[in-house]
């Protein structure tokens, strides 16, 4: 018998190169009698899609991942799709179905809000006797345990950077509730984990890789920490990294096992300098500023290099913010920084709220991606975000102060080249932004996103040169 076949759309999507887990989640739900196809439209231009596509039979659906950044495409693609298969059912999912599940009902026959996986056999049954509704929620309880492997064998690693690794779930949602985040929106306020035996049988697939673990905040449960980090220890990869509050990093136990299992960095969403401005998106419980040194410099004790976020646009910014910001950065070595404009999505609860502390600069729901100035609070400039963004990549970024921002977190040699290759690599994307003038124009952001991703040869060169020595550290 001929197998039906799925077909999974990744859209267009900046940064590029980074391997995502969500589709090969998704493919891995699908039983045998069913055959799962993933395209992702970073790496093809539309002809070579719409050739490839028109191809295809016996489809039984065709899904798209659609984030706010890339609604337009989805509408684009949907549409194309449409063309083709008329009566083939349209399923749009991820982030932007999760928030605004009717305005996506526009474009696609089907929506799936939040987890796919919780909801895949009722999804399946309602496929198979040609009677899908128009929203299926999913949700993050239950064992995660019983949830298949991700389909990784469907993605060509190859094309993607490897230094960022390739993505594992060991938990999913968080104990927190961050004003700007979407965690507590997409995955409710609860939080559940993967046990030893699914984990190891899982990294069976991670062979000689470096993970990154994915997980919104690992660190709610130290005993999960630490049973991970012993599970990846007797992996066969490469080293790991992982994101927690950086609170969680105050426990000599978690930070034992952390170096003993080779853990690289763990990426630690500081947001800000200034407790003010923490509190102004409900992180002061999770962050006090006075702390911030202390555990740094723990952590970096014991091998593990600290990321940190950092977000624009915040309550109180000013030209000074982004100096002493800078300064606080180089001086203590944190390996990289995450620029994120500070953003409130629609259909959130608290976007609604905050019209009261501020301004929403657009109605174009694909600025809400974090890459954009889509909100303002009442005491901060644009000009001054944005400018102040601008200098703060071409400093931050720049060979001469990664290299000396090296020295200030006590490495050894290999260690140092492996951070500075890192940075090279990680920056990237936000000199894509700058040399463009990308923050500025949305129609050079536009020829950005649309662009099909392909490794320069420097990139590919330090990609590959550092896995080798993860490999041989």
């Amino acid at each position: 018998m001929t197998k039906k076949l799925v077909i999974l759309i990744d859209l267009p999507v900046f940064p590029k190169g980074v391997l995502s887990l969500s589709l090969p989640a998704v493919a891995a739900c699908f039983p045998k009698q069913y055959q799962t196809e993933i395209i992702d439209l970073n790496l093809i231009q539309e002809d070579l899609f719409i050739n490839s596509i028109k191809t295809k039979s016996n489809i039984a659906f065709i899904g798209f991942k659609v984030s706010a950044q890339n609604i337009k495409h989805a509408i684009h693609y949907s549409g194309i799709v449409r063309q083709l298969f008329p009566n083939i059912p349209l399923l749009w999912g991820g982030e932007l179905p999760s928030l605004l599940p009717q305005k996506c009902l526009e474009y696609a026959d089907t929506v799936v809000q939040s987890l796919f996986e919780s909801i895949a056999d009722a999804f399946i049954t309602d496929l198979e006797s040609n009677n899908l509704k128009p929203i299926y929620t999913g949700t993050n309880k239950g064992d995660l345990g019983t949830y298949p492997p991700p389909a990784l064998h469907l993605i060509d690693k190859s094309r993607y950077y490897d230094f960022m690794g390739i993505p594992l779930e060991t938990s999913r949602g968080c104990s927190e509730v961050c004003a700007f985040c979407m965690v507590h929106t997409m995955q409710k306020k609860t939080y559940f984990c993967k046990g030893t035996k699914q984990l190891q049988h899982e990294l069976e697939a991670y062979n000689g890789s470096f993970v990154n673990v994915i997980d919104y905040n690992i660190g709610v449960d130290p005993t999960h920490v630490i049973a991970t980090a012993k599970t990846i220890k007797s992996a066969n990869v490469h080293g790991w990294m992982a994101e927690m509050c950086i609170e969680s990093l105050d426990n000599e136990e978690v930070l034992i096992a952390l170096k003993e299992s080779g853990c690289r960095m763990i990426y630690c969403g500081l947001e800000s300098i200034d407790m003010v401005a923490l509190k102004g998106v409900h992180k002061m419980n999770t962050n006090h500023v006075e702390n911030y040194e202390r555990i740094i410099r723990k952590a970096q004790k014991y091998g593990i290099q600290v990321a940190s976020g950092f977000i624009l646009g915040i309550n109180g910014m000013n030209e000074n913010t982004f100096k002493e910001s800078l300064n606080f950065f180089h001086r203590m070595g944190i390996i990289y920084v995450k620029l994120t404009f500070l953003t409130y999505n629609p259909g959130t609860k608290v976007a609604e709220n905050m019209k009261k502390k501020g301004s929403f600069l657009s109605d174009d729901i694909s600025v809400y991606d974090g890459v954009h100035l889509s909100y303002l609070p009442t005491d901060v400039e644009a000009d001054v975000v944005l400018q102040g963004a601008v200098a703060f990549i071409r400093d931050f970024y720049s060979i001469k102060h990664i290299i000396l921002r090296s020295l200030n977190t006590k490495l050894g040699f290999w260690k140092r080249i492996e951070f500075i290759l890192f940075n090279y690599l990680y920056r990237e994307p936000y000199l894509q932004l700058v040399n463009n003038n990308a923050l500025f124009s949305a129609d050079h952001f536009s020829a950005i996103l649309n662009s099909r991703f392909q490794k320069k040869w420097n990139m590919r060169l330090a990609d590959e040169m550092l896995h080798i020595i993860r490999k041989i550290s």
